[in-house]
């Protein structure tokens, strides 16, 4: 008969189970689940993703940073020479422009050539004659060479003229220089 405990009846009789195997712990006490393991992935991606986004960044920002310096420089360098021949007058034989070449008044010489396209005087022409000036010799030799191939380019238009009454009216040029070049 079956085991009876004191002070119970037969309906409230304990049943015995047979013994099974202790099932492993899946609480997540003895190792990770599947959703962490993809979490962690990802947060490692993410910081290796950024850390060589800064690397790349840094490598190519130095050198682009160091070709806009140097188109800066020049672009200032040709608005500084050109402030000379403001108040020039081309013609003039009396007083020298202040340029280095033979042409006076013209950006050509000392190093720096002007390909503008003026008809009379070729690649001589006054410095502030109106239209596209293209520059050569003004930026470092390895910046203008391939493969950077920069150039300084400044345009000239006629905005107004002046005039004191007795000499004829003089134009009174606008400039804006621009520097352009390519990146390998």
């Amino acid at each position: 008969m079956a085991y009876q405990p004191r002070g119970s009846s037969l309906l409230l009789v304990q049943r015995r189970h047979r013994p099974t195997k202790k099932q492993p712990n899946f609480s997540g006490e003895n190792g990770y689940t599947l959703v962490e393991v993809m979490v962690a992935m990802l947060l490692t991606s993410i910081m290796v993703t950024s850390v060589f986004s800064v690397a790349l960044t840094v490598k190519t920002g130095g050198s682009k940073g160091e070709r806009k310096m140097k188109a800066a420089t020049g672009a200032r360098l040709v608005a500084s020479q050109l402030k000379n021949f403001v108040t020039g007058d081309p013609s003039s034989t009396v007083m020298a422009g202040p340029g280095t070449g033979t042409n006076k008044w013209s950006m050509t010489g000392g190093g720096v050539t002007d390909a503008c396209l003026c008809t009379s005087c070729s690649a001589n022409c006054y410095a502030l004659m109106p239209g596209s000036h293209t520059l050569s010799g003004v930026l470092p030799a390895t910046f203008e060479a391939a493969p950077y191939n920069a150039k300084v380019v400044y345009f000239v238009t006629v905005t107004d003229t002046i005039s004191d009454g007795v000499n004829p009216a003089r134009p009174i040029p606008s400039v804006s220089i621009t520097t352009t070049w390519d990146e390998p």
